[in-house]
């Protein structure tokens, strides 16, 4: 009975083939971010770009990782953002536009990497 569901786990898995490693790799990424956020500071409600990973050392693989998934975030804040703003007026559209403002300028001017370097 065991070899019977070993085989049948195996058969499985073959014929998932690249879909599961699909799915893995974007649980893994979704994981990544939570585990190893990027932090940044700000100023007056703008993000300082020379910030961003300074939680991480700056010249370790994690650094490195971490700007690079820091462009992904900054992109999606700035399109989630902008997508509120067309549901919501009054005080709270402002702070969505704000919110919206903050994070795309910085996702249209942050550079992960410049020649190896940040």
């Amino acid at each position: 009975m065991a070899q019977r569901e070993l085989l049948t786990a195996t058969l499985m898995l073959a014929l998932l083939g690249t879909g599961t490693t699909a799915i893995a790799s974007s649980e893994a990424e979704a994981n990544y971010r939570k585990r190893f956020p990027a932090q940044w500071l700000e100023r007056e409600g703008t993000i300082r770009l020379d910030t961003i990973c300074y939680n991480y050392p700056d010249s370790s693989y994690m650094y490195r990782l971490c700007r690079q998934q820091a462009a992904q975030t900054l992109k999606s804040r700035c399109s989630r953002y902008q997508a509120l703003l067309n549901t919501y007026s009054g005080d709270t559209g402002a702070h969505y536009r704000r919110m919206a403002d903050k994070y795309c300028t910085a996702s249209e001017q942050y550079q992960p990497e410049v020649d190896g370097k940040k």
